[in-house]
């Protein structure tokens, strides 16, 4: 007899692909806009500051002890900056692990997971590896959220939670707030009982957040990242919530899942907010002015987007405009697979040298599909 690895992998693990970002072989690309990072280092004045604060902290950090398994002072200073109380927060390691929490936290046999879709792959990945039921509800042409049929769905399947991306990844959509109130009042008990998560990973880009908002919903969940700011090297995410949600999330918390190194970087970070409202507002004038430059560029639609990053579906086949941008030194992100995202690339806000860089490369791919 010989070993079946079939008989001993889950079914729904064997069905699924594992997560994938595409990269053509050849040349590394010379300009990288795939991933949503910030393309700014700090400022060589502040970068020296920082570096010596870093060196201290970091020097301080004794490698062969565990780190503070409840991140108390990172916590005390996220609560500082966030406008809440320490015990509203777990600290994650990434938004991905708040993520996985929160499915671990709710999830059971035949248990629902709600999205709009497409959304945020690692919502549906998280809940099918645990063999949840994930609940999609498709968006409209233009990715907005007809929010009387999606509350319908969640009346009917009464999911255990709800995964709102606001603004959205992929699309950059930001849901007219009244959405996001409908959704979390039926979820309140009126028709449905699930905790709404409201994804705020590119709050710095949107402005907009539901944190004010946590005393009069109990079943609301923020998630913030400090990835999409330029720290995204350090992995730290941020689960925020009543202090009894975060009590019972907490319980599936791996130990010491944020570690010493990270707790260090993140104290000094926190430590100098001024930084990341800089490089977000310098983001934000090169967005919205690539977004004027696209807007009437023939043989694409521009999707309106208030993130760092933009989505474009091109005339031509969106994986010959990929692998043209590719051979010409620049690679985005190639959504073109998902039905849903046909010939869809999405594009992350560079420097304003790396964003001309594109434009120039765009134009030249699609005046050759002409």
């Amino acid at each position: 007899m010989t070993f079946d690895l079939s008989a001993v992998i889950r079914s729904e693990v064997a069905a699924m692909r594992a997560y994938h970002v595409e990269i053509p072989a050849g040349a590394p690309p010379r300009i990288k806009l795939d991933a949503n990072e910030s393309p700014f280092a700090l400022e060589e004045a502040m970068r020296e500051a920082l570096a010596q604060e870093l060196a201290k902290a970091l020097s301080d950090v004794e490698l062969h002890r565990y780190p503070d398994p409840e991140a108390r002072e990172l916590r005390r200073l996220l609560a500082q900056d966030l406008g809440v109380e320490p015990e509203q927060i777990l600290a994650s390691n990434g938004s991905d692990e708040a993520i996985q929490m929160l499915l671990l936290a709710a999830g059971g046999p035949r248990v629902g997971v709600a999205a709009p879709v497409p959304t945020f792959v690692m919502y549906e990945i998280g809940a099918r590896i645990q063999g949840l039921h994930f609940l999609e509800h498709p968006l409209s042409q233009r990715f907005e959220l007809d929010v009387l049929q999606f509350c319908d769905l969640l009346r009917a399947e009464r999911p255990r939670l709800v995964f709102l991306a606001w603004p959205n990844n992929p699309t950059g959509v930001l849901y007219d707030a009244a959405v996001v109130e409908e959704i979390l009042r039926v979820c309140n008990g009126n028709g449905c009982n699930a905790l709404v998560v409201v994804d705020e990973a590119y709050f710095h880009y949107s402005g907009r957040t539901f944190l004010p908002r946590l005393g009069e919903y109990p079943n609301l969940v923020v998630l913030r990242t400090l990835s999409k700011i330029g720290l995204a090297g350090i992995r730290l995410g941020m689960l925020v919530a009543s202090a009894t949600v975060v009590k019972e999330i907490n319980k599936v918390r791996q130990p010491y899942n944020v570690n010493a190194l990270s707790q260090a970087a993140a104290r000094v970070v926190l430590r100098h907010p001024e930084l990341a409202k800089r490089q977000a507002a310098a983001i934000v004038r090169e967005r919205d002015r690539i977004q004027a430059r696209l807007r009437d560029v023939p043989g694409i639609t521009l999707y309106p987007s208030r993130t760092n990053f933009f989505l474009i579906r091109t005339a031509p086949p969106g994986d010959e405009v990929f692998r043209g941008l590719f051979e010409r030194g620049i690679l985005v992100r190639n959504l073109s697979r998902a039905s849903s995202l046909a010939n869809c690339l999405r594009v992350t806000i560079g420097t304003p040298e790396e964003n001309d860089a594109f434009l120039d490369a765009l134009a030249a791919v699609l005046s050759q599909g002409r």
